[in-house]
């Protein structure tokens, strides 16, 4: 009889036990009983995932369907149609592009950090890792991040459309909260935001943005007997094309849960998106959401800025950006407070690249990935090469006041360089060429990060070592003869208008 369980692996994929025995009871004849012992009496080839579903059931699959794109979604389908805590937390990372950081998984999971008749949001994680339906990855400027186990073999490619959001989310979370402040929703010096560190909570649950509220709708108690109890403001945010219904399936289940709570203040809740799917906008409304837009809060032209920003940081690497489209975004995207910051340290690069194909180099390339003879991986922010030489740069685009310090010297020259070095010897064309490593920023360098490059420089003889400050890099692009580059860097990075 276990034939009959394998053969409808074979035709239906990866299934609940349950499925099967309700197959077997309907289409075979069996008892309840009889069905259950067989589905239970696999035989070896047949394997089941060790984690819980209602009813005692169990995910079996063949082994040759391990952790094939049929099983993954199966599996998907399964967690999801029982309303698995696992299931919201799998369809919350799906909906980020696959991956998020480490951090942000008690926000996004749709499970409380600690709540009775609950299971906590780091108990679903770990039965995740468990199982290798998550696994981590340490990610260059992001650190510990989660992603699907299906992406496995091509996580990187997840990578720069993870940043890309993360970069417009923070953006948009600091318009958010210039926004509230300015109609009074919440105490003025009390807007917590979602960090590596720490993230804002309200009870038993985490959000990307969260604020004590004295709004009469949502305060308790007598103010005249002094028992007067402050309400609550609480948002998350999600800038993917459009969210789903399934998207906010999480986000919901993490309201109900803080909604079911005696002695917490009321809630005023608010979801942020570029756009939604008419039935999630409807069942925001329905459940007593406010499913607010980046249009609605600000203007049309900051949400295409918003989508601009993220589609330019999220192309492959050998996609730039001219000087007319970097000039849009900052002027388009500067009209949210605290914006111009984050954006030179996200657009420098571009500004680099652009410049350095404009004077010659061919196989420009942004934020390659670099691995040496030892498994060892380094991003590279900008690879540029001709035929006599390959040159990688690292960008720091900061104010024009801001010093990089020796520390940050001292970690390209020992973490990176050497890396990136190994991974120029062991490449096939570029064996016979010359190896240059620069370190470019639209600030200055401090006195001893000077004095360490300068001492790399002097006692390096395999390769080149150079830098470039803001006054360096402004020299560089007035000869790469790009009128709109040369207008953008000095605009948005050097801060004075240029001269007509």
């Amino acid at each position: 009889m276990n034939d009959l369980v394998r053969l409808y692996l074979l035709e239906n994929g990866p299934s609940l036990s349950s499925e099967i025995t309700e197959y077997l009871i309907l289409s075979h004849g069996l008892s309840s009983q009889a069905a259950r012992q067989r589905v239970s009496r696999a035989t070896q080839d047949i394997l089941r995932l060790e984690l819980s579903f209602p009813r005692r059931a169990k995910f079996l699959f063949l082994r040759e369907q391990a952790g094939t794109g049929h099983y993954w979604g199966r599996l998907s389908e399964a967690l999801l149609s029982c309303n698995s805590a696992y299931g919201f937390a799998i369809s919350a990372i799906e909906e980020r592009g696959g991956i998020i950081p480490k951090c942000h998984f008690e926000i996004i999971c749709g499970a409380p950090i600690k709540q009775k008749k609950h299971l906590s949001a780091n108990t679903v994680l770990t039965r995740l890792f468990n199982t290798n339906l998550l696994k981590e990855i340490t990610v260059d400027g992001v650190g510990a991040c989660v992603y699907l186990g299906l992406h496995a073999n091509h996580v990187q490619s997840l990578i720069p459309y993870m940043k890309a959001r993360l970069l417009a989310e923070d953006l948009l979370l600091r318009g958010i909260t210039t926004w509230l402040r300015n109609l009074g929703f919440v105490s003025y010096n009390q807007v917590k935001t979602r960090s590596n560190e720490h993230n804002p909570v309200v009870s038993t649950t985490a959000w990307d943005l969260a604020a004590p509220s004295y709004l009469s709708p949502l305060v308790s108690g007598e103010s005249n007997a002094g028992t007067i109890k402050s309400g609550f403001v609480v948002c998350d945010i999600l800038l993917n094309s459009e969210v789903s219904e399934r998207g906010i399936q999480p986000f919901i289940q993490k309201l109900n849960s803080l909604r079911s709570l005696k002695n917490v203040g009321r809630q005023l809740f608010f979801f942020f998106a570029s756009s939604y799917s008419e039935s999630a906008f409807n069942k925001l409304k329905a459940t007593g959401v406010s499913p607010a837009t980046i249009s609605s809060v600000f203007d049309k032209e900051v949400n295409s800025g918003m989508k601009e920003l993220i589609e330019l940081l999220s192309q492959v690497s050998r996609v730039g950006a001219s000087g007319e489209k970097l000039d849009i975004i900052f002027k388009t995207l500067g009209k949210v407070e605290g914006a111009a910051s984050r954006l030179r340290g996200a657009l420098f690069e571009h500004v680099v690249a652009e410049a350095m194909r404009a004077t010659g180099y061919n196989g420009v390339e942004l934020n390659k990935f670099c691995r040496d003879v030892n498994g060892i991986q380094k991003e590279a922010d900008v690879v540029a090469s001709n035929n006599k030489e390959v040159l990688f740069i690292e960008g720091k685009g900061y104010n024009i006041n801001k010093q990089v310090t020796k520390d940050e010297i001292d970690y390209w020259l020992i973490e990176q360089v050497p890396v990136f070095y190994k991974y120029c010897l062991s490449h096939p064309d570029w064996k016979n060429k010359k190896f240059i490593f620069e370190f470019w920023t639209s600030g200055a360098f401090s006195d001893e990060a000077l004095a360490r490059l300068n001492n790399a420089k002097n006692a390096t003889k395999k390769y080149q070592i150079n830098y470039k400050n803001y006054n360096n890099v402004l020299s560089f692009i007035e000869e790469s003869n790009t009128p709109a580059l040369l207008k953008t860097y000095k605009e948005h990075f050097l801060n004075y208008p240029m001269k007509l």
